[in-house]
């Protein structure tokens, strides 16, 4: 029944008005109002429901993630520096703290990785994105996905965002409580301007690229940190939550003049939805999914729609 429960859900998602089938979710962005991250506060049940949090097998957490799919994380692509094969990876799904005893908390193992092409494997670069297919779909009870933005979306210096992460809250000990901290998005070439003060021998280079985001304080104090890496920088756009970032670099933690580097994630929603496109979970398959199905069937969708109902969900 479980299988069953899954399968319709999935259907559901392929057929609702607005849906992408097995790219991404229609209905996503939902959560509590928002009330280390250095500087931050400990955040509350159910306020960010599609923050996850990267294993690596036997050792514990070494990253931040965003459920953007049942089978699907988004993260940043220097988090796999140490190990390139999904064995050695496993994402906590659930709950506020990095312990396994706390409820509901789930380990799902990872199938694949997928890390951006122009990513160099080296600090400060471009294309710090990747996404993980997860090795089995999170139930319906599990599953709260961030909303992607547009490839074109505009990021207004200036408007506040939040940023969420176990992460060091002092350039030390990873938090025990998942934090959250608003700040504000930068102008990049402002960023720019203070990741050159004082001026030194890197003055000819080029800080900020065209794929990244600037967001924090020019006085510092308040910033993400390391463990935060590759979770999500949020901002609330049309009553729901939209990634736009993902916590990639910076120079310490909350320190003057070096504000929060973030991966600009609409410069690679293009990508991320040809990635899901193209390697369509097994799981979608074995649903009956198809890729060039052109839209919902009345007929389907009337049964889908009695046989989903809350309960069985």
């Amino acid at each position: 029944m479980e299988s069953w429960t899954r399968c319709i859900f999935l259907l559901l998602l392929q057929l609702l008005p607005g849906g992408r089938g097995d790219v991404l979710p229609s209905v996503c962005g939902h959560s509590r109002d928002a009330g280390k991250i250095v500087g931050g506060q400990d955040a509350q049940e159910g306020q960010w429901p599609w923050q996850v949090s990267l294993w690596i097998a036997g050792e514990g957490h070494v990253c931040g993630g965003s459920l953007i799919h049942p089978g699907w994380v988004l993260t940043a692509a220097h988090c796999f520096h140490r190990f390139k094969d999904p064995s050695f990876y496993q994402v906590k799904v659930g709950g506020l703290t990095l312990s396994l005893l706390e409820s509901p908390t789930t380990l799902v193992t990872v199938k694949s990785i997928f890390v951006h092409p122009s990513y160099l494997w080296e600090d400060a670069s471009s294309g710090d994105i990747a996404l993980v297919q997860l090795g089995t779909l999170l139930k319906p009870s599990q599953f709260a996905p961030v909303c992607l933005p547009e490839a074109q979306a505009p990021l207004t210096p200036g408007t506040v965002c939040w940023v969420t992460g176990w992460g060091s809250t002092q350039e030390r000990d990873l938090a025990s409580v998942l934090q959250e901290l608003a700040v504000p998005l930068l102008d990049s070439e402002e960023c720019e301007k203070m990741y050159h003060i004082p001026e030194s021998s890197q003055s000819g280079k080029r800080f900020i690229q065209s794929d990244m985001l600037c967001a924090g304080y020019a006085e510092g104090q308040k910033d993400s940190c390391q463990g935060d890496s590759g979770g999500p920088l949020v901002c609330v756009i049309n009553s729901s939550w939209i990634q736009v970032g993902i916590t990639s670099w910076g120079v310490g933690c909350a320190r003057p003049l070096r504000p929060g580097v973030y991966t600009r994630v609409p410069f690679y929603v293009d990508w991320i939805q040809k990635t899901l496109a193209e390697n369509r979970s097994e799981h979608s398959e074995a649903c009956g999914g198809h890729s060039g199905a052109s839209g919902p069937h009345p007929l389907l969708m009337l049964v889908l729609l009695a046989v989903a109902s809350p309960a069985a969900l």
